[in-house]
């Protein structure tokens, strides 16, 4: 590999800051790059000791400089398209993810990739914990919340990596080689990034750039585009939701599992092929074993208090209306009334949620919305549902605790969370931290 001199670290979110520190690792010149001035960039002060070595620029003063360095590291949310990287991209920078950053210190030890619309996180989260039962070490990161760069910087020796990635930050790896690639399903998402669902089906694709004959690939067949990489050498699973083989089923039981729904047995048989796969010893046993005391993920779908007769979910991860239906769905079998909590930040002008909710429309008793879509799912929704403005989610709870809500009370926005809160997991915990001080205290 061409020897790196110069690297410049755009974007200075979860895997920016732990590409910083990989960077000061290999004794790079470093240039953090972010938008605005750096007295004003987030998290300031903790980022203190990581830049003090490295040189500070806004995005719009660096657009002169990214065509100078020898790579460019951007964070998911900056495209390759991004005005500042243009004169970068025309003299053939290379510009990488930080995934692709970490995998080049560290592509000795087998990946293990996970990637879909929805599922991902616990998808992942799964295989982890289960290899950990069968007494593997693993790492287990990535668009999970826990960077990939913190593996290369880490002194253990892991036995897997399980990573997790995105369609954004898959558009930029060049090495990048999962040994079990899994692409779960793809849905309409992230418009406000690509023009098509096909376009975003493309970019997941890329999980396949570098596997070979010798790997494997595990595939939900909810994507319709499967057809376009039916020539690829990988060997392959296939598996559908709601319909998983009935050896499956029969071998095991789902009736003490802690996480319901068929959309999780589905991610629990994508975790059992990838172990199947691995050749872990006495499978069957040990899968039971983890099926019963696996507890979920948290901000998906997460039992977190009940209130008198009211028992509240976290389903903050969910971003888009297909995760919201998901979770939905998890409560068919369930009588009792569902409130549902709605709203976050708008992606595209052209976004809808009723075409999705309509088939749940007798199962829902009450939509709150909340975030800067309030009023515009308000308009959307109130001809067919019970619909109540919260505007923000302190307002939803002392309207729940006031008229002493019944059934079920889910969180699960079906939009980013990007309007009042850093990300979903800082949503997705103050979501707690609020039902617990106005429900209970």
């Amino acid at each position: 590999m061409e020897k790196i001199n110069k690297v410049a670290i755009f974007g200075i979110g979860t895997s920016g800051k732990s590409a910083i520190k990989l960077a000061n690792k290999l004794k790079v010149d470093i240039y953090v790059v972010n938008k605005g001035e750096r007295d004003s960039w987030y998290y300031k002060e903790m980022l203190e000791p990581l830049i003090e070595a490295c040189s500070c620029y806004s995005e719009e003063e660096f657009a002169e400089h990214f065509h100078k360095m020898d790579q460019i590291v951007i964070s998911p949310g900056i495209p390759v398209t991004h005005p500042a990287l243009k004169k970068a991209v025309e003299k053939g920078v290379s510009i990488i993810s930080e995934i692709e950053f970490a995998y080049q210190q560290v592509s000795d030890v087998p990946v293990i990739a996970i990637t879909g619309t929805n599922g991902k996180t616990t998808t992942t989260t799964m295989i982890a914990e289960a290899l950990k039962l069968a007494g593997k070490n693993v790492f287990c990161g990535g668009n999970i919340g826990v960077a990939y760069c913190e593996m290369a910087l880490s002194n253990e020796k892991y036995d897997y990596a399980i990573i997790e990635v995105s369609s954004f930050q898959l558009e930029t790896i060049k090495t990048f080689h999962p040994k079990i690639g899994l692409i779960l399903n793809i849905f309409p998402n992230h418009s406000e990034r690509y023009d098509s669902v096909h376009d975003y089906a493309v970019a997941k694709f890329n999980l396949l750039k570098n596997m070979t004959a010798v790997d494997h690939l595990i595939l939900g067949e909810e994507n319709e585009f499967l057809s376009e990489i039916k020539d690829h050498p990988a060997k392959r699973e296939l598996f559908s939701k709601g319909n998983l083989p009935q050896s499956f089923k029969a071998k095991f039981s789902f009736s003490e599992a802690k996480v319901k729904g068929e959309h999780n047995e589905a991610n629990f048989y994508a975790a059992y092929l990838t172990l199947k796969i691995l050749g872990i010893h006495d499978l069957d046993n040990l899968f039971q074993k983890f099926i019963s005391e696996f507890g979920g993920v948290a901000h998906r779908l997460e039992y977190v208090l009940k209130f008198h007769e009211l028992e509240v979910y976290n389903d903050a991860k969910s971003t888009n209306t297909l995760a919201t239906t998901t979770a939905i769905k998890a409560f068919k079998d369930d009588s009792r009334d569902l409130h549902l909590i709605l709203g976050g930040k708008l992606r595209n002008e052209a976004d809808k949620v009723l075409p999705d909710l309509l088939p749940y429309k007798d199962q829902i008793t009450t939509i709150f919305t909340i975030g800067d879509v309030t009023d515009r799912l308000y308009e959307e929704l109130k001809n067919d549902f019970k619909v109540v403005k919260g505007s923000d989610l302190k307002s939803v709870f002392e309207m729940v605790k006031k008229n002493q809500l019944k059934g079920n009370l889910v969180f699960s926005p079906a939009f980013p969370s990007f309007d009042q809160f850093k990300n979903y997991v800082n949503r997705g915990e103050l979501f707690k931290q609020w039902a617990r001080e106005s429900l209970i205290n």
